[in-house]
């Protein structure tokens, strides 16, 4: 354990883009005359739907590659696996190139690795930043619970965002953190996920919302917090480990390589880009003003504006009042509404199925269509490199789709966490075209049998109906995830889900 030190930092900012760089040719992005009397939100932008892991992941890796400028990435979370290491060597190397890299995590899931970030932080083009760092440097997890619970009103709020900006003219913002689960390398489960892969002057505004965190007194620098101090010896150390590492990853690294390079050099790039307008949401990073100023209620009163369907994708799905409040409006007035989440056997974090769990029977009275995701690998070959040998998949999305024209896609769950709780971004964006390419996708999945539908039979009893099959007991892992489901369901945590 080390004592943080007194902090002092410096404010940066996004580096304006420029135009005739390699990512703006690209995606064929010009420079655009801006009024400054009209907002962002008016000018188009270039939008692609990322539904496949390993695309998400060659975009990503592209997108680093072809910087010039400026990298900045937020993350809720950044492992040190497979495709979390190959993401920070290619940070190292746009670095190398003379290219300023932003990072900025969330504290909550950086135990351990206090060191690695140091030394990571002494490149000369690399700043790394910690969103509410605990005060203790901990290196354990006992200790670290112990001070989140003596101290829960500051460290419960946590930064969820996801987003990845390079040279201000493209980024990727949607559901995935970074984590081999999330692209389709985890040998034991993999997440269902999308992303949006937005280009264009609209790129601004998510920048806007990077300097507001990245500024923010809630962020604290890597050097005044981590009292470890690198020498060059450890740097090298460090460049050395991970280089040995990548090398054990050839496989699944030449695989992706193969799959960015098609991406690259596909000659309808261009034409497979969605031009259209984007409304950005985001909350501030303030702890104090988090819960009254929340973008979920920006954003549910798009829903009051859908006229026949609302399609609800959330991972994690625990209706507030107001939100059935307004969905029973809709239902009143003859949309049709149904929400795909996870079921007991798909879902990464148990408690959050309780309190799913406490508004189904409500949800389904009400007329509402639920559909729970399947977590039998062999319904989902297009999300896994490997789905035979893992143990299980999840559903990780969070999008909402308003009728057949416009979409939502960011990191928001609709449960009291997101809503409350952490921060959160997302994109909203009024296209038939993008609507119907998220939409289509989902729509397959429910037309492959990858989602239950939750519903009564004639006499009343719960059941889960695929496109073959019928079952009476709610789908689980094992005998012990139902265990624990009864047990979590007995706490007083609804508020912290």
């Amino acid at each position: 354990m080390t004592m943080r030190l007194p902090i002092k930092q410096n404010s940066s900012y996004a580096i304006p883009p420029d135009y005739s760089a390699p990512l703006a040719q690209l995606f064929g992005i010009t420079e655009t005359n801006i009024d400054q009397q009209t907002p962002l939100s008016e000018y188009p932008a270039k939008f692609l739907a990322l539904h496949k892991n390993d695309e998400a992941l060659a975009w990503r890796i592209a997108l680093i590659e072809q910087a010039k400028y400026s990298i900045d990435a937020q993350y809720y979370s950044w492992h040190t696996d497979v495709s979390g290491q190959w993401l920070i060597s290619k940070l190292i190397e746009a670095a190398d190139r003379g290219v300023r890299v932003r990072l900025l995590l969330d504290d909550i899931h950086t135990l351990g690795t206090d060191r690695r970030i140091a030394t990571l932080n002494r490149h000369n083009n690399i700043e790394v930043r910690i969103f509410n760092p605990f005060k203790r440097r901990w290196s354990s997890r006992f200790f670290q619970t112990f001070e989140l619970l003596w101290n829960l009103n500051r460290l419960n709020h946590r930064m969820h965002n996801k987003l990845l900006i390079a040279d201000n003219v493209s980024s990727i913002i949607g559901g995935r953190n970074i984590g081999d689960e999330f692209f389709g390398l985890n040998k034991s489960f993999v997440f269902r996920d999308l992303d949006l892969l937005v280009s264009g002057v609209a790129v601004k505004k998510l920048s806007d919302s990077f300097d507001l965190f990245w500024n923010s007194s809630q962020s604290k620098t890597a050097r005044r917090l981590i009292a470890f101090r690198p020498r060059r010896i450890n740097y090298r150390y460090m460049l050395k480990r991970l280089n040995n590492n990548l090398v054990l990853s050839q496989q699944s690294i030449r695989r992706i390589d193969a799959v960015k390079n098609d991406l690259l050099n596909n000659p309808e790039l261009k034409n497979n880009l969605i031009a259209a307008k984007a409304q950005i949401f985001y909350d501030i990073p303030n702890t104090s003003s988090i819960e009254k100023n929340h973008m979920a209620h920006d954003l549910y009163q798009k829903n009051i504006q859908t006229k026949n369907q609302l399609t609800i994708i959330s991972a994690y799905f625990i209706p507030s009042k107001a939100l059935i409040a307004s969905l029973q409006t809709l239902l009143n007035n003859g949309v049709h509404i149904r929400v795909l989440t996870n079921s007991l056997a798909s879902i990464d974090v148990t408690p959050v199925f309780t309190g799913y769990e406490r508004y189904r029977h409500q949800l389904l009275i009400m007329g509402v269509e639920l559909f729970e995701f399947r977590a039998e690998p062999k319904y989902h070959s297009t999300y896994s490199a490997s789905t035979i040998n893992i143990d299980y998949l999840s559903l990780h999305a969070k999008s909402i789709i308003y009728d057949d024209d416009s979409v939502y896609v960011g990191s928001l769950n609709l449960d009291p966490r997101s809503e409350c709780l952490n921060t959160e971004i997302g994109l909203f964006v009024h296209n038939a075209d993008l609507t119907s390419a998220v939409q289509k996708a989902f729509i397959e999945d429910l037309d492959r049998g990858k989602f239950w539908q939750v519903k009564y039979n004639e006499r009343g009893k719960l059941i889960w109906q695929s496109k073959d099959e019928i079952i009476t007991l709610q789908p689980a892992r094992n005998l012990w995830q139902r265990i624990a489901k009864i047990i979590y369901s007995l706490l007083p945590i609804q508020q912290h889900l």
